[in-house]
């Protein structure tokens, strides 16, 4: 059994410690071939260090020679074996917890090395076996908790500007959840339950929320709000999936959009998309799908002289096998589509402005085709036949 403490300026066999101006570090290793390292440079860091088993391996650095790191606390914890564990931040009151229990499970955080920041913080914490865990935060205010329960999931995050949130826990097996906030007041939270999962978000821009919650095995989910050369202001995407072998994605650019999927069922697809080849804002977007088999799409864009905006697409497909298309392209146009039964199809196209569109099919093997060019035009629609 080794039993190592750290104080000011101490340095012992299997770990090494640079300290001055009040740092504070404290390791307990029980078990064989545990190793420390730490490096601390500056005002007030903390740094603490639990490990019990075998192969462990935890390493926190605390600022450079150029760049002090100040308040800094880190504590990590790893129970069980062949764990690794990895944090290092700079500038300034950045806090970091990672716990690990459980057998190969790896995880690290990097705060603030590329430019200046402040109070971040990152709780990461594993069971289980294989899991892996990287995040990566620059900038202020950044908050980002990750929980992983269960065997061989992946989870990466990485926060590069202010106020940004992520919050993402999976239980279960073979899920992979990643997501990128870049900009300000982001939020994130990304929720994975079953079986082999994989949830992927991105964010650019100020004011986005993104929360993606999956349940059951297999399914797929994508949001990107935004990009490298647009930001995206104040959009929404909350995304559902229960079942098997789903797939959804959703993708905006300014401004204020708002998408919402549900999906409940197996094999189903939902795509939305707004204002990525015209600016735009206030555009809605919903689709809901319960059964098997459905296809659900809805496009959202501006016209040369008109913006895409205040145009709303709602989509409920109940049965199997059915396939409903929006596409809107101006301002303040309404589609409402319904269907109930199964192998129904409904596409409906919409050009110019104040255009409205209300779809019900009910039964099976029902067709409808809908265009509207010019402003103010009104299709109303009902087919209705055997049951499925």
């Amino acid at each position: 059994m080794n039993k190592i403490i750290f104080s000011v300026a101490a340095t012992m066999l299997g770990a090494s410690a640079v300290m001055a101006q009040s740092n504070l570090s404290t390791v307990e290793q029980l078990g064989d071939d545990n190793s420390t390292k730490v490096e601390q440079i500056g005002l007030s860091n903390g740094t603490e260090a639990t490990q019990t088993g075998r192969g462990n391996s935890v390493e926190s650095i605390q600022g450079s020679n150029a760049f002090a790191s100040r308040n800094g606390t880190v504590v990590q914890s790893q129970t069980g074996d062949k764990n690794n564990a990895f944090a290092q931040h700079e500038e300034d009151a950045n806090e970091i917890y990672q716990s690990q229990v459980g057998n190969g499970n790896s995880v690290s955080v990097i705060q603030n090395i590329l430019q200046f920041g402040g109070e971040n913080i990152a709780t990461q914490t594993q069971e289980g076996d294989s899991n892996r865990a990287t995040l990566t935060q620059e900038g202020d205010v950044n908050i980002a908790t990750m929980e992983q329960i269960g065997e061989d999931h992946i989870a990466t995050g990485r926060q590069q500007g202010d106020s940004n949130l992520a919050f993402m826990k999976q239980t279960g097996t073979f899920h992979t959840v990643a997501i990128t906030q870049v900009g300000d007041e982001n939020s994130s939270n990304q929720e994975q339950l079953g079986d082999a999962h994989i949830s992927i978000a991105e964010q650019f821009g100020t004011g986005n929320v993104v929360s993606q919650i999956q349940n059951g095995s297999g399914n797929v989910a994508n949001s990107t709000q935004g990009s490298t050369f647009f930001r995206a202001t104040g959009g929404i995407v909350e995304q559902l999936q229960e079942g098997e072998e789903n797939e959804m994605s959703a993708q905006h650019e300014e401004e204020n959009n708002a998408i919402i999927q549900v999906q409940r069922g197996d094999a189903n697809s939902a795509v939305a998309v707004q204002n990525i080849a015209t600016f735009g804002g206030g555009n809605i977007a919903n689709q809901e799908q319960e059964g098997s088999g459905n296809k659900a799409t809805a496009e959202q864009e501006g016209i040369t002289g008109i913006a895409g905006e205040e145009n709303l697409i709602s989509q409920l497909q109940l049965g199997d096998e059915n396939t409903v298309v929006s596409l809107q392209d101006g301002a303040n146009n309404i589609s409402n589509t319904s269907q109930t039964g199964g192998l129904n199809i409904s596409r409906d196209t919409q050009i110019g402005t104040g255009n409205a569109t209300q779809v019900i099919q009910s039964g099976e093997l029902h067709s409808s085709t809908i265009l509207q060019n010019g402003i103010s035009n009104s299709v109303i629609v009902t087919q209705s036949g055997g049951e499925f």
